[in-house]
């Protein structure tokens, strides 16, 4: 019974810029906010992900390793917390690179006005940015997979499925055992899933078991132990979320009714607990879809 699981602990309260291995650091938002990546190599640095609202500590975290601006921008997936400082780096001389489908989605915001309007009121505020600040999204593109070779690092990038969103990617190093993984996996943090699917998003948890890794960077969350156990953490958590929406979805009828039934009281410590209607109204309406 929901009742009586294991009450998940709440995550630590880390925040700034945290060493996960020798030369790759991982900028923690702190409280659930957005992760970002730091590799230094023999060339400029590689940064994953970014958002320009939090521009100036992700830099200055970043200026206390290197001095050096990057040389390489890596995109997981189109969410404005995670492209919106494209520009600021590529203007000075990064080559950005993402799946064709992050550009698609970033054009499609942008041309539907809800590029900058969608973050009003989360977090710094972005109301002097509406109307000024345009897209820049990756300036190389793949379908599939592409391998970057830059600075003696090897750089995988890894297009999985439509998830958290339909561009969802992976940056896999394959020398250092390092995954970072996108939103695909948010540690002791709910997820968000407003353009995604979850039915597409527990199978493809799968792929990411077949990585060998050592460490794994989250795109929302603290740092998780050593290993892969955040990928059955996660997945357990999305199946316990799909069989209790099923079973309200069944009793009520209506995927608004079904979510205002579904708890999730183990998850009550984790950040963003707020997210638990949001996600069990999502979770339904792909279920129905799906029928």
């Amino acid at each position: 019974m929901a009742s009586r699981a294991k009450v998940m602990l709440a995550p630590a309260k880390t925040e700034g810029m945290v060493k996960v291995t020798n030369g790759v650091y991982a900028y923690i938002g702190g409280g659930g906010r957005t992760n970002f990546g730091l590799i230094t190599t023999s060339g400029r640095p590689v940064v994953i992900d970014n958002d320009i609202r939090v521009r100036k500590p992700f830099l200055a975290g970043m200026r206390r390793i290197t001095r050096q601006d990057a040389g390489l921008v890596l995109n997981t997936h189109h969410n404005f917390d995670h492209t919106a400082d494209n520009a600021y780096y590529t203007k000075r001389g990064a080559i950005s690179f993402g799946v064709d489908i992050i550009r698609e989605e970033m054009e499609r915001e942008y041309a539907s006005g809800n590029w900058v309007k969608q973050m009003d009121g989360r977090g710094p505020s972005v109301k002097h940015l509406i109307g000024k600040l345009p897209i820049a999204p990756p300036m190389v593109t793949f379908d599939e997979q592409i391998d970057i070779r830059y600075g003696g690092r090897l750089f995988q990038m890894i297009y999985i499925d439509h998830c958290h969103t339909k561009g969802d990617s992976v940056i896999w190093m394959p020398e250092e055992g390092v995954l970072f993984a996108g939103d695909l996996l948010t540690y002791r943090t709910h997820p968000v899933n407003r353009l995604g699917d979850f039915l597409n998003w527990i199978p493809a948890l799968a792929l990411l078991k077949k990585f060998p890794v050592k460490y794994i960077v989250p795109g929302h969350g603290p740092l998780p132990p050593r290993g892969g156990g955040v990928i059955e953490e996660v997945k357990t958590f999305l199946n316990r979320l799909k069989s209790r929406t099923g079973a309200a979805l069944q009793k009520h009828g209506t995927p608004a009714k079904a979510a205002k039934a579904v708890r999730m009281p183990e998850y009550a410590k984790w950040f963003r607990a707020q997210n638990v209607p949001n996600n069990a109204l999502k979770m339904a309406r792909d279920l129905r879809k799906k029928r």
